[in-house]
């Protein structure tokens, strides 16, 4: 069958089911568009209502700050203020939109009253809102309020003054409707749409359209019943000039109030009917165009079908000669152009997969080396360790071979513990799971403990270490600082040769804190300043490796730093000439003045108690349970889930410590299984992530320790859960009703 022919069965084969389908989507294109613009009203809507609810919301905070303490154990910042007035003046002249500013106490007579000039009479808060806030001590948003004049209605925004446990004074706001008319007129949703919003009495506060006729009356009882039912929705109904609206409507958070939008059903249907007029006469317009060219389109296909098997018997007779000539025929050019396009992306696709393939065997060299560089670090307190257990285990062993062999096994155990620490901490780090647990930390105290740690360790003995630290406040977690100034220091004593100067300085430089660790010791090449805080690098060590490490510390602090919003920058003028890191943390206020530290007496040891170990290792299971009974406790052990949950059920001890991953039955499911809570949980796991300790927690324990084992930590941790469940209790106590 000739092409021309195939090219005319072919346009009615495309041409017919058209004709079928454009009378499906004619059908279809009402119910369509109509979803369309309901979807996108009520997405406005939503964004609309979102900016009612951060602007209620950034009120409510505001007003906290003026009635929350500025820091522990200091009154709240009303209390006692001589000058109230010309402070609430102060505030009110920096938000406009606020009508009034008053203070007034819990049975609701007013202590202060700041009012815009402008403005009609200030209603009091009304009793609704007062007493919501009374009940719940929790700010609360009012309905909508008259003025008392029949012209001028208020909404309030009410936060309390919290002493105790009872509210003393509550700080309002006053807001016109006129204002909130103002705010609706701001965020217009469509050209004749009309933006209604309604108080949770379904009073209007403020409406674009008739404003003055509808403020303080009741919306439509369709918008009423439909806003009661659903917390956003739409629906086809009558306004309150009785126009049909297609309405749209969304619940605001903060406040109880629902704001809606109304737009004309004509406007959309008109909408609608052009927009199906054009799509018909599109379609028939194609019909026609596709049936009219057909005829055409076949001879210039044919043309340059014929074109190209010309050209193909020339490229094949001669493909050095004419085959490289553009062809006469556009389309049989682009086919060419198109294979020769096709033929450089095969040879750019075979560049990159060859970049690709350089980059995997440079990626798998790194894993090679840092697996090495692992083994190494692992290797060489393996060996110490294994040193020391055959010095213990020799007959002739004298008491200070067995000492010596016991300082080496420590420290080698917190080498260790300080490997796994990094590893874990450098995976936090690139994931984005570090956690903080902030307080205020005057850093230059921090700092010289640190300092003074490292000396009490002859860690810095060969080393003279000189510090200026001016006293300097900010905002983090102690113990991750810490672990920033000791990686810090850490690594100039590592670089830094004997007799070599390490510089510590911290100062207040321009609203941060500056600390500097400068030493005189190997430096860094500059190439390796690009890339030295990324994960593995180090400079070159030689086989020795006497610095050791993972190259993950510095790794570690970037991370660090960032989290509390700081910075960190290495430099140095090269090898053999000395670094200096600069970290800058952002410092809090002025008024934030350092705190004296205060000497804690170490705690009373605990008394023999009855504990429950839940390990399936062997050896942990003994060693742990030697050193519980070598502190005087009595320790009863079990090996797997099902049996620790037996032993914890038949006789429930002081304590129960279990491990997390147990065979058969988990340590988690053990602790949601216990018919009751009397003893104390503590999970024992080597998971240290966040995420592990939430489990925990919400399987019942109490507290969380990580292996290795440590007596302290389990010391620490038993006084802190009965400190916590002694709390509970009293809170518990308090809260009961007193008994007939």
């Amino acid at each position: 069958m000739r092409i021309r022919v195939q090219l005319a069965w072919m346009m009615v084969a495309v041409v017919a089911p058209l004709a079928l389908v454009a009378g499906l989507s004619v059908a279809l294109l009402l119910q369509t568009q109509q979803q369309v613009h309901t979807e996108r009203h009520l997405e406005r809507v939503r964004a609309l209502r979102l900016a009612l609810d951060t602007e209620l919301e950034a009120t409510i905070r505001l007003l906290r700050t003026l009635t929350e303490p500025t820091a522990p154990g200091e009154v709240a910042r009303l209390a006692g203020e001589t000058e109230l007035d010309n402070r609430l003046g102060r505030v009110l002249a920096q938000h406009p939109r606020w009508s009034s500013l008053a203070v007034v106490t819990a049975t609701g007579e007013r202590v202060a009253l700041q009012q815009r000039p402008g403005t009609g009479p200030a209603p009091t808060l009304d009793e609704a809102t007062r007493l919501l806030v009374l009940g719940g001590r929790l700010p609360a948003v009012s309905g909508l309020v008259p003025a008392g004049d029949g012209v001028h209605f208020y909404t309030f925004v009410a936060v309390p003054e919290v002493v105790g446990d009872q509210v003393a004074r509550l700080v309002v706001v006053g807001i016109e409707q006129r204002d909130w008319l103002g705010f609706l007129r701001s965020y217009p949703i469509a050209d004749d749409a009309t933006l209604t919003l309604v108080d949770t009495n379904g009073l209007v506060i403020a409406r674009t359209l008739n404003n003055e006729r509808w403020v303080g009356r009741s919306a439509s009882p369709q918008l009423r019943q439909e806003a009661a039912g659903s917390r956003e929705g739409s629906f086809m109904g009558l306004g309150l000039e009785g126009q049909q609206f297609h309405s749209a409507f969304s619940r605001l958070s903060v406040a109880p109030w629902t704001l809606a939008t109304g737009v004309p059903a004509e406007s959309l249907r008109a909408d609608l009917r052009d927009q199906t007029l054009l799509m018909v006469g599109g379609l028939l317009l194609a019909a026609g165009v596709a049936a009219g060219g057909a005829a055409f389109m076949g001879r210039r296909i044919v043309r340059a079908l014929d074109a190209l098997a010309e050209v193909s018997r020339v490229t094949a007779a001669d493909p050095q000669g004419p085959a490289q000539k553009p062809l006469p025929i556009d389309e049989a050019e682009t086919v060419r152009r198109k294979l020769l396009d096709a033929l450089a992306d095969l040879l750019n696709a075979r560049t990159e997969a060859e970049l690709a393939r350089e980059q995997a065997v440079r990626a798998n060299k790194g894993k090679d080396e840092f697996l090495a560089m692992l083994a190494h670090e692992l290797r060489n307190p393996l060996s110490a360790m294994s040193a020391s257990v055959a010095l213990l285990e020799a007959r002739n062993a004298t008491p200070q071979t067995n000492q010596h062999a016991q300082e080496v096994l420590k420290r080698q155990v917190r080498q260790m513990s300080m490997l796994v620490n990094d590893l874990l901490d450098a995976a936090r780090a690139s994931s984005g799971k570090l956690s903080l647990r902030e307080a205020d930390v005057e850093l230059s105290q921090l700092v010289g403990s640190v300092v003074q740690a490292f000396r009490n360790a002859g860690r810095t003995r060969h080393l003279a270490v000189h510090t200026s630290l001016q006293p300097v406040m900010v905002r983090g977690d102690a113990m991750r600082l810490e672990q920033i100034v000791a990686n810090l220091l850490d690594n100039a004593a590592k670089f830094t040769p004997a007799g070599g100067d390490v510089h510590i300085v911290l100062a207040r430089t321009d609203g941060q804190a500056v600390l500097t660790v400068a030493d005189t010791g190997a430096g860094i090449d500059p190439p390796l300043l690009r890339t030295l805080f990324d994960p593995f690098t180090q400079a070159e060590t030689g086989l020795d490796r006497a610095r050791g490490g993972l190259g993950l510390g510095l790794h570690v602090v970037r991370g660090l730093v960032e989290l509390h919003g700081g910075t960190i920058e290495a430099s140095s003028p090269g090898v053999g000439r000395g670094a200096k890191f600069t970290v800058r943390l952002p410092v809090l206020g002025e008024s934030a003045a350092p705190r004296a530290a205060v000497e804690e007496a170490a705690p009373a040891p605990l008394p023999p108690l009855r504990v429950a170990l839940v390990e399936d290792h062997a050896d942990v299971s003994n060693a742990t349970a030697t050193l519980l009974q070598m502190a005087g406790h009595q320790v009863r052990t079990a090996f797997d889930g099902h049996s620790g949950l037996q032993l914890l059920t038949d006789d429930p001890p002081d304590v129960a410590l279990v491990d997390v991953g147990l065979p058969g039955l988990n340590g988690l499911e053990v602790a949601r299984r216990l018919p009751t809570r009397t003893p104390v949980m503590l999970a024992l796991t080597a998971y240290g992530d966040e995420a592990m300790r939430a489990q925990a927690r919400e399987a019942g324990f109490d507290g969380f320790l990580q292996k290795p084992f440590e007596l302290r930590a389990f010391e620490e941790a038993v006084r802190d859960a009965r400190a916590a469940r002694a709390a509970a209790e009293a809170l518990a106590a308090r809260s009961a009703p007193p008994s007939a």
